[in-house]
């Protein structure tokens, strides 16, 4: 009897032995380790990690749009990161005078939308910006314009008279030749530039020292009309140069290249309405030489003044020499 007992325990030790190897999951040569995992996972994490992102969007061009997926918004991101704080700042510097002179444009051309998204991107940047004050105010200011156009739209279509029941058709016809007549006289004063009063100069905003040398010549005054009752027309002293910031994209890939900008001078000597006639490379100067415009400063001589500047850009002879 006790022979049958120690048999059967061998028997059952056999079996529990059988089964747990069948129950331990098989190693297939070659397949992933949680290891290989979790390595794996880091190298997605750190592909699309904010600071990456944005280094992206800015080498494919993408600085201010789309919204949401540009390189502005990325270093913004990345800035909320501590491990990533120094150098989103140091970006964000670089590219704070872009989104200034985007969100201008965006007023200039009556675009509130844009201009507002814009304004928004440059509080979270620098909230004690010396541009904002001016943003709001343009801002504000195209917000009543457009209330006011409206208004009168619908004060001019409430006011125009309908024709008479059985009124003749010539004289429907006459009314609306003269509702025509008064819209393209509309349009085209729409269309007549218009001489803002002068706006006192702003100080420009504190910079990181450019890291390339920049040489820009003298100013050369475009063809002017003589002044009225005697008084001669002369070209404004530049009183205050400035250095423009190198773009990122043209630094790293050792570009250099000029962009030709046209300007008015203010009856106070301060710049206005700046805009690009040419630049070489395209599309690579173009936001650099907008901006450093507004921070130049020319002697005052009460009338207003076209002018234009080639704004060259040089790489220093050490990163020529790197490259």
């Amino acid at each position: 009897m006790k022979a049958r007992w120690i048999g059967l325990g061998i028997g059952a030790a056999l079996c529990l032995a059988a089964c747990g190897d069948a129950a331990r999951p098989a190693v297939v040569e070659g397949s992933a380790s949680p290891a290989d995992g979790m390595v794996g996972a880091g190298v997605v994490a750190a592909a699309t990690a904010p600071y990456a992102r944005a280094e992206r969007a800015l080498a494919e061009g993408r600085i201010l749009a789309p919204a949401g997926d540009n390189a502005i918004e990325h270093y913004l991101d990345a800035y909320a990161q501590p491990s990533e704080r120094v150098r989103a700042r140091a970006a964000l510097a670089e590219l704070q005078p872009y989104v200034l002179i985007a969100a201008e444009q965006a007023i200039a051309r009556g675009d509130g939308r844009e201009a507002a998204r814009l304004q928004a991107l440059i509080a979270r940047i620098d909230p004690g910006a010396p541009a904002l004050p001016r943003l709001r105010a343009g801002l504000d200011a195209l917000v009543r314009a457009q209330e006011a156009r409206d208004a009168d739209g619908v004060a001019a279509a409430a006011a125009m008279p309908s024709p008479a029941a059985g009124a003749p058709a010539a004289a429907v016809e006459r009314i609306i030749a003269a509702t025509a007549a008064t819209a393209a006289t509309a349009a085209t004063a729409a269309t007549e530039p218009v001489t803002s009063p002068a706006h006192a100069p702003e100080p420009p905003p504190a910079a990181a020292p450019a890291t390339a040398t920049v040489q820009a010549p003298p100013p050369s005054s475009l063809p002017t009309p003589p002044a009225s009752r005697g008084v001669e027309a002369r070209t404004p002293r530049l009183l205050q140069d400035a250095q423009p910031r190198y773009p990122l994209p043209a630094l790293r890939a050792r570009i250099e290249g000029e962009a030709q900008v046209a300007f008015t001078i203010q009856p106070d000597g301060s710049v206005r309405n700046a805009r690009l006639l040419s630049s070489t490379p395209p599309g690579m100067f173009e936001a650099s030489a907008l901006a450093v415009a507004q921070r130049w400063r020319f002697e005052a001589t009460g009338r207003a003044h076209d002018s234009r500047r080639t704004v060259h850009f040089r790489l220093p002879p050490e990163a020529a020499r790197d490259g």
